[in-house]
């Protein structure tokens, strides 16, 4: 029997028990870290823009620190930059008998074959970028790449992100806040993931529209979706909000979805036909065990209150509508990962101090209880709802009345 080689980059995969200590120590850390978040964002003086850069530096120091991650998308990431170096296409299955190392190493982390690649071109590019750019550092620094470049990147939202946000200068700095010194985004951007890359190049586009170059930013905010698809949903919604942005807007979601033409052909023949429905750790999750028809109905009916919540926010000029329409798409979302709660927390700037960005910052944390079902083992169908109930429970905070913000 050939022994694999060992992982450049540890990942806490399946490892039952083992990883209760691990797991437990970063949710731990990550609570704790919550407790300063939270008490930072309610205070009347907002913190300093240089007290925010210094607080994510340091805590995206102490998070690259662990020995080990949760999440093996790095390797996938690096994967997909190989595959567009060798010639080999991305969004289509390796070779299983694939001679490359670094796509054997992501192909051992994945146990069978990773799947193929969700994102844009412009993040295969730059993923192509890093895997040769390093290559003659080896995997290790391959793979560490893209979590300095997200590491990076999140740093670089929070100055955007108090150029992005409207309003006075105690908004701006508690929006930056909001985005900055949220434990859960911090983690994840230590992780390596790509939604700091994309968000970043969203907050940029927005900061040319407060700028008044509207089409300008809009195309911008478009664009990101070459990064992660996201982009298109903050395109849509800014060309809503703005009527002089709507044509930097249209042409941006057209180039985009022109240049992403393979990985839509990718995702609708080779990842749709052959997709599972497994549920963990989301409102779907709980209704799990009565069948798919009523999971998908639950999420839907709770989304589409959500979204009639926000809609007529958003009607009477109350920003906080967007944050509702963010938390309607959030409980359609069957396994809300962990990075995936960067763009929450992202709508919560918005208005942080209100009823539905308090929920949102909630569920961002809470989103971290993703990471049992893969870390430790796939839990009991009892087990399964009761991690589906502690993850969604920040949701029973709309049901109180509050004016909006």
């Amino acid at each position: 029997m050939t022994v694999p080689p060992p992982a450049p980059l540890v990942v806490v995969t399946n490892w039952g028990i083992a990883a209760v200590p691990l797991l437990g120590g970063v949710l731990l850390a990550c609570a704790v870290g919550a407790v300063a978040y939270w008490r930072a964002l309610r205070r009347t003086c907002p913190v300093s823009l240089k007290a925010v850069c210094a607080a994510a530096a340091v805590a995206l120091a102490a998070a690259w620190f662990v020995p080990v991650l949760f999440s093996s998308d790095v390797y996938a990431y690096a994967a997909y930059g190989e595959m567009a170096r060798i010639g080999l296409n991305p969004y289509a299955l390796a070779p299983a008998d694939a001679a490359d190392a670094l796509l054997r190493a992501a192909q051992a982390q994945w146990v069978t074959a990773f799947p193929i690649c969700l994102y844009g071109p412009a993040f295969v590019a730059l993923a192509r970028f890093l895997v040769t750019a390093l290559a003659p550092f080896g995997p290790l620094a391959q793979l560490d790449g893209f979590r300095v470049a997200a590491s990076a990147a999140f740093l670089l939202c929070v100055p955007l992100a108090y150029d992005a946000f409207a309003g006075d200068r105690a908004q701006r700095l508690r929006a930056a806040a909001t985005i900055g010194m949220n434990p859960a985004a911090i983690w994840c951007a230590a992780e390596g993931h790509n939604d700091a890359l994309a968000l970043a190049v969203v907050l940029a586009g927005f900061v040319l529209v407060r700028r008044r170059l509207l089409n300008a930013g809009a195309a911008v905010v478009a664009l990101s979706s070459m990064i992660k698809p996201p982009g298109v949903a903050a395109a849509i919604g800014l060309a809503i909000e703005q009527r002089g942005a709507r044509i930097g807007a249209l042409a941006g979601i057209a180039i985009a979805v022109a240049l992403s033409s393979p990985m839509i052909a990718g995702v609708a023949t080779q990842l749709a036909p052959h997709g599972t429905y497994a549920p963990q750790a989301s409102l779907q999750a709980i209704f799990r065990p009565l069948g798919v028809f009523v999971s998908c109905a639950a999420a839907f009916v709770a989304g589409a209150l959500l979204a009639r919540r926000g809609v007529a926010l958003l009607r009477r000029r109350f920003l906080e509508g967007w944050i509702w329409l963010g938390l309607a798409a959030w409980v359609l979302v069957p396994n809300p990962y962990p990075w995936y709660g960067l763009w929450l927390v992202a709508l919560a700037g918005l208005a942080p101090r209100s009823r539905a960005g308090a929920v949102a910052i909630l569920l961002s944390l809470t989103a971290l209880l993703r990471y049992v079902p893969d870390a430790i083992a796939i839990p009991s169908p009892a087990l399964a709802v009761a991690l589906g109930i502690t993850a969604t429970l920040p949701l029973l905070g709309l049901c109180y009345n509050e004016r909006p913000v």
